[in-house]
């Protein structure tokens, strides 16, 4: 191992040891599952800098985002399987009728309408911008080469549509 190796390991220990730390800090699992959390984390980091073709400014700052998000993910997915795996038979399990009242569906359409006229005193290009990337599933950057222009101003546009849906949602 040369010098220049060696002050890249020790970098990254230093900065795996910061991130073991604000983890532990903020209430997320310990030792093993900790430690599967941070290479699930680092496998998307690698992934997200190959598909942005560059480097993330603050690796420490999105490992700790993603191992958060991946952290949340792994206990939906433990509550799903308890629910789904259960060991209670079948005739004990309590049954409840989700089917919505009357008013819930009034109230819900009446939402959806409210939703709609928010979004429709949005200039088109943000209307659009959120449409796409909300209900097509396009990306930030899809939405920028589309329109030609920044991601940055795509995200503004999403941010000022979400702003207004809130906006009315304050008010209802």
């Amino acid at each position: 191992m040369n010098a220049r190796t060696k002050d890249l390991g020790s970098g990254l220990l230093g900065q795996l040891v910061s991130l073991r730390r604000r983890l532990i800090q903020r209430g997320r699992s310990r030792g093993a599952d900790l430690d599967d959390l941070i290479q699930e984390g680092c496998l998307r980091l690698c992934l997200y800098e190959q598909e942005q073709k560059t480097p993330v400014r603050d690796r420490v700052a999105f490992l700790v985002d993603v191992v958060e998000k991946v952290h949340i993910d792994r206990l939906r997915r433990a509550t799903l399987t308890r629910r789904i795996f259960s060991e209670q038979p079948i005739e004990e399990v309590d049954c409840v009728d989700t089917a919505s009242l009357p008013e819930q569906v009034a109230e819900a359409h009446e939402l959806i309408e409210r939703v709609e006229r928010s979004l429709a005193a949005a200039s088109p290009r943000t209307r659009e911008a959120f449409l796409l990337h909300r209900f097509d599933g396009m990306s930030c950057a899809e939405i920028a080469q589309r329109f030609n222009i920044s991601t940055r101003a795509v995200t503004n546009h999403i941010a000022k549509a979400l702003i207004l849906i809130d906006n009315e949602l304050l008010r209802g």
